[in-house]
């Protein structure tokens, strides 16, 4: 599924994923493929970008992802790699 992190009107992360974790404000989720359209509210929190050549992490500062069947957005105030 296509993934895309938006901080800030600029693109952190653009690419092909095969699952993305986060956190809310009621705890760890994912999102895989074929995943039911939803909201979530980010909390000050790593997320994970699985892809094939590994995962990724980032540090996202609150925000909103938004999940659908074959795309999952990610728009934040702030959000950068984690080493």
């Amino acid at each position: 599924m296509e993934c895309q992190i938006v901080a800030c009107e600029q693109v952190v992360f653009a690419g092909a994923s095969t699952g993305v974790y986060a956190r809310s404000h009621d705890g760890w989720f994912g999102v895989l493929p074929g995943h039911a359209p939803a909201v979530f509210a980010l909390r000050d929190a790593e997320l994970r970008v699985n892809t094939e050549e590994g995962t990724r992490v980032f540090r996202v500062r609150g925000g909103t992802l938004y999940a659908a069947p074959d795309k999952v957005t990610v728009l934040t105030e702030q959000a950068f790699p984690v080493a």
